[in-house]
């Protein structure tokens, strides 16, 4: 009786001993399989669109805000960056999302602001690959559909808060998707929207895309080629008591139903915003975003007309949102690639369905220390960086005001405005990119007109202004020229400064 009891004590080590190697070299194959090595190429990908977009405007006054948290622990309630909103209450809706940004800058100036942004649109695109796979796509047209959804969303790529709304939204994609699989995961949903309000106001499309996702589910039935397949009691009870659960966590935040209330005074309170800024505007088909949108349209249209799949309810009503999201909005075009991208891939058919068993990983691994050694060695240097902020604001004219001491009321061209909030404090700007500020107080229509040589004289005596910081080749420049009151004192090539004739500035002030 003891041998036989010998020899199974003896082989089930020799069992377990076989298994760890066999595990160990399935986890190896994975992590070094095509599918993985499309994501590090697709990576290389995004670091080059992302180097060439670090001086986002915003993100000075972003930083600006991160800062003043740090040091006064606690949030920035009213505008003491500016002329034109100084005293005005203030909302900083975004403050989540500008501590990451300003920790990333804190410990490597703008390559660290690089690194930041560029892992959250590494998230967000690999999220659009794995939901391209997950559908039923190769591997090559999962890649190509992925890069549409970049392109249709460069206008948004940058060091931009809205980054992490849309890295919200892609891991709401997620969850339902799981939820659509295994019937669980919903308890994800409430934390991540108490998140994403805190990020940024783009959780107003998230619940959207929550809501559209139960209503597809409330009734069954086929229409041609689209169906809908009813939830169950069970499966309802769940995704209501996870939609209320989310409603509820967007008032975990410093500023309470202020905050939830955002997103609406924006679409219907700031309508000058809406009008005037260009990211704002319908999709122009004559530019390259628009081109792309009506290619993906186009090809939407082409796989819903002649494949013989059927579309599920909820894919067609939210395709149909994300389609009037971005071309109402050229902004939105983003939203409109993580919608749509996914579900295009797999009719694109460039390439052969993925079969882990013909893999090469001995091939693919090379591939990927490659792109690995391209991102290291091509990631931009710290004076690369600057050189291409350089390019954009007026560093060599603020440095002239600041040797010279000038420091009277300056009108600024709104781009440049938080730049000089960060940079030069001491020189505060008349506006800034801060829309929704001077929206209310109605410093953004003075501004409008001004730049617009509506009635450019009137508004800079109006707020007795001193001197004058414009782009070289605006038209307000050119009005300035031709003006008694002002002159030039500074030009170089991306800006010039007008300094008010001191009789004139003397009636004014």
């Amino acid at each position: 009786m003891m041998k036989p009891a010998q020899a199974t004590d003896i082989a089930a080590p020799e069992i377990n001993t076989g298994a760890a190697p066999r595990s160990l070299a399935v986890w190896v194959a994975g992590l070094f399989s095509f599918p993985v090595m499309c994501v590090f190429l697709l990576a290389a990908a995004i670091l080059w669109l992302s180097a060439q977009a670090i001086a986002e405007p915003d993100i000075w006054w972003h930083l600006r805000n991160a800062a003043y948290l740090f040091q006064h622990h606690s949030l920035p309630s009213l505008d003491t960056y500016s002329i034109g909103a100084a005293g005005s209450p203030w909302l900083d809706h975004e403050w989540l999302s500008e501590i990451p940004l300003f920790l990333g800058y804190k410990v490597m100036g703008l390559q660290g602001m690089l690194a930041v942004f560029f892992a959250v649109l590494v998230l967000i695109y690999s999220g659009v690959y794995y939901r391209a796979f997950r559908a039923g796509a190769d591997c090559l047209s999962a890649s190509v559909a992925t890069l549409l959804a970049m392109f249709l969303g460069i206008v948004c790529i940058g060091p931009r808060p809205l980054l992490f709304g849309w890295l919200c939204m892609m891991a709401l994609l997620l969850v339902l998707d799981h939820f659509a699989r295994k019937r669980n995961g919903l308890w994800l949903l409430p934390p991540l929207f108490a998140l994403w309000i805190n990020f940024h106001g783009s959780w107003v499309f998230g619940m959207v895309v929550f809501v559209i996702t139960i209503a597809s589910g409330l009734i069954e039935g086929e229409w041609g080629l689209v169906v809908a397949r009813r939830w169950t009691p069970s499966e309802l009870k769940k995704l209501l008591f996870a939609l209320a659960a989310s409603t509820a966590a967007l008032f975990v935040n410093p500023f309470g139903y202020r905050l939830v209330l955002y997103p609406f005074d924006l679409l219907f309170r700031q309508t000058s915003n809406m009008t005037y800024v260009q990211e704002w505007h319908s999709t122009d088909f004559s530019k390259g975003s628009g081109k792309l949108a009506m290619i993906v349209i186009f090809a939407w249209l082409a796989a819903a007309l002649l494949s013989r799949r059927r579309w599920k309810l909820d894919e067609v009503l939210l395709t149909g949102f994300a389609l009037w999201a971005g071309l109402s909005h050229v902004r939105l075009l983003f939203f409109t690639g993580l919608i749509i991208a996914p579900m295009l891939a797999p009719y694109l058919h460039l390439g052969t369905p993925y079969h882990r068993e013909i893999d090469k990983p001995l091939l693919n691994a090379p591939i990927m220390a490659v792109a690995v050694a391209w991102l290291v060695f091509s990631f931009p240097s710290a004076a690369r960086l600057q050189q291409q902020a350089n390019q954009q604001y007026p560093v060599a004219a603020l440095e002239y005001m600041q040797q010279h001491h000038l420091n009277g009321r300056i009108f600024n061209s709104d781009a440049w405005g938080g730049y000089m909030e960060w940079t030069t404090p001491e020189l505060k700007p008349f506006t800034d990119s801060r829309a929704d500020i001077f929206v209310h107080n109605g410093t953004f229509d003075d501004y409008v007109k001004a730049v617009l040589i509506q009635t450019p004289l009137e508004v800079l005596d109006k707020y007795r202004m001193e001197y004058v910081l414009l782009e070289l080749k605006q038209p307000m420049s050119c009005v300035l020229k031709q003006s008694a009151t002002w002159h030039a004192i500074y030009s170089d090539n991306i800006a010039v400064l007008f300094k008010r004739s001191a009789a004139e500035s003397k009636a004014v002030n």
